[in-house]
């Protein structure tokens, strides 16, 4: 596992653990940083999604592209022929 990925499972557990026992004995600052916690573990994990999205490699162009072909809708060339 990456650092990345401890880290977003720490600010988890430890995230849910706080906001719960700070709300269930009225302590209203160390919930707010309980949440802030458990809003860090979204962002890390929205930024792996993200990632994780792109492609790793350069797409390469085709060396003929269809968009030359795109008039030639049955399949012919210009004097007619398949």
């Amino acid at each position: 596992m990456s650092a990345r990925t401890l880290a977003a499972i720490a600010c988890l557990v430890v995230g849910v653990a706080l906001a719960a026992w700070s709300l269930a004995n009225g302590q209203l600052l160390l919930a707010v940083v309980g949440f802030a916690l458990i809003f860090t573990f979204l962002y890390l994990v929205m930024e792996a999604a993200n990632k994780a999205g792109k492609p790793k490699h350069e797409i390469k162009r085709a060396a003929n592209s269809a968009w030359s072909m795109k008039d030639d809708a049955a399949g012919t060339n210009e004097e007619g022929k398949r």
